[in-house]
Order: structure tokens, then C-alpha cells, then sequence
């Protein structure tokens, strides 16, 4: 009987998380999270609300389920973005060199000098509070780790012989990116990407937590959080299904990342040896 490692364990229980969260999205409208019965409001868990109610009279359980398309969505595009931006200005600064390499990793020098989370508050106080503001000022911030990271890969990428071969007889750039840069990068990023998906969750809920990303009536994870802040002694519910929710879902993108990590590193030792 084949062994079950732990890395395929976690990306087991991580598929089957996501299965639920996305087959749940199928038997729940926006509407059911947002139709207001204030003759229900602060109902406990029951038959008809397995979670109970808000201080509205609207189902949790349909609250969380129809947030986490806003949460993992608005995640999922910026992310995307991120990397849009990121990944080839890594490209460009590992293989141009020069001053646009010098130009693009100051910059990065000076945002990675102050913590993430301080320079998002900043930005998205500039912006009127709402979601799409928020993936502006994460995407300002985040785009400087993918490509320092695709910059590094690149620069160790030239040095190899094979490169410098291609570069000897007049093989195009865009050919010896495609080729040799891209494959070299992809693991690297897609490693990253999973552990930042978490890490952008978090920075999304937070900052709606604050008051600077999604509004109310919407049902985004953190700012349910923030409607909920006023019941913590009278009706916890509002507080703990959003935060457990949050928790759970980072720690097993993070869980996936580390595994993702190790089974890549496996692998190129494998191939190594």
C-alpha cells in the first residue's frame, strides 16, 4: 500500500477545502446574503440558519460563503496583476543589467526598507475606501518581491554557459526567455504566489477591518469583522465564523506553499543527483 507523505496530505486537505468553498458558491445567491430581516436579527445557529444570523437578520452561513468570492477572487486578481507587473520587470533587470537594473532594485530597496503592511495603509488612505482601491495599493507594494526574486534567478541564469552560448551566436532575446528564463523562474514564482495568496487574504481583510477596503452591506471577510466588532460580548458569532475562516484559509495556503516548496526542491535534487 502506497504511503501517504505529508506534502500530498496537505495538498489533499487544501483540494478538498477549495472544492467546498467553490461547490458551496453554486447553492447560495448574493441575494441571500444581503436580504435584510431585522425581525431575525442575532438569531443563534438553527434548522433553517446553521450559523445564525447578524444584527440584520442575514444568514451567516450565506454571508461567508458568497465573502469568500470577494475575498478569494479579489485576491486571486491581485495576484495576478501582481505578477503581470512584477515578473517582467525581473526579466528585464536581470537581463539588461546596466542602469535600468540599478533604477528598477533602488526602488525596490526603498519599498522593501519599510514593512508591507505600514506602506498599503498609507497608499489606500490616499483612495477612497473600497475593494478595488485596496488591490491598487497591495499591487504597488507587492509587485517589488516577485521581481527581486525573478531578478535573482536571471542574473544566476546568465552566468551559465549555455546562456552565454546563445547570446555568442545571436539567438533573440525574446527566444532566451522563453526558453531558458521562464522555465527557470516558473517554479520559483508559482511557490510564492501560494504563499502570498495568504498573505494578500490577510492584507485584504485587514485593511477592510480598518475601514479602507470593502464596505458595508458587503459580506468581504474583514469587513464583516469590523461589522461584528461591536457584539463581541453580546453575539461572538459575528466575529468568530469570519476570523476562523480567515485563519483557516492562510494557514492552509501557507501549509500548500511550504509543501509546494519542498516537493519542487526534492525534485531538482533528484534531478541533480
Amino acid at each position: 500500500m502506497k504511503r501517504i507523505t505529508k506534502q500530498n496530505f496537505i495538498f489533499y486537505v487544501f483540494t478538498l477545502y477549495l472544492i467546498i468553498i467553490i461547490g458551496a458558491q453554486f447553492f447560495v445567491s448574493t441575494n441571500n446574503a444581503l436580504e435584510v430581516h431585522l425581525s431575525n436579527s442575532l438569531e443563534l445557529p438553527s434548522l433553517s440558519h446553521w450559523l445564525g444570523t447578524d444584527d440584520y437578520g442575514r444568514d451567516l452561513l450565506s454571508r461567508v460563503i458568497v465573502g469568500a468570492r470577494y475575498t478569494l477572487v479579489i485576491s486571486l486578481i491581485t495576484l495576478i496583476i501582481t505578477v503581470i507587473i512584477g515578473v517582467p520587470l525581473g526579466l528585464i533587470a536581470g537581463y539588461k543589467k546596466g542602469i535600468v537594473d540599478t533604477i528598477i532594485m533602488r526602488v525596490i530597496d526603498i519599498g522593501l526598507s519599510i514593512p508591507e503592511f505600514i506602506l498599503m495603509i498609507a497608499f489606500a488612505s490616499f483612495f477612497k475606501p473600497s475593494i478595488w482601491n485596496l488591490v491598487i495599493a497591495i499591487t504597488i507594494i507587492k509587485w517589488m518581491t516577485y521581481t527581486r526574486l525573478t531578478r535573482s534567478v536571471v542574473s544566476s541564469e546568465m552566468m551559465k554557459p549555455y546562456i552565454q552560448m546563445a547570446k555568442l551566436f545571436n539567438v533573440p532575446t525574446r527566444t532566451i526567455i522563453w526558453k531558458h528564463f521562464i522555465p527557470q523562474v516558473t517554479p520559483s514564482i508559482i511557490v510564492l504566489m501560494t504563499v502570498d495568496f495568504g498573505k494578500i487574504i490577510l492584507y485584504i481583510s485587514s485593511l477592510s477591518f480598518l475601514g479602507l477596503g470593502a464596505q458595508p452591506p458587503s459580506p468581504e471577510w474583514g469587513a464583516m469583522l469590523n461589522a461584528g466588532r461591536d457584539y463581541i460580548s453580546t453575539y461572538p458569532l459575528l466575529l468568530i465564523v469570519p476570523a476562523t475562516l480567515i485563519t483557516l484559509t492562510i494557514l492552509l495556503f501557507n501549509l500548500a506553499g511550504d509543501a509546494l516548496r519542498d516537493k519542487l526542491l526534492k525534485r531538482k535534487c533528484d534531478v541533480g543527483d
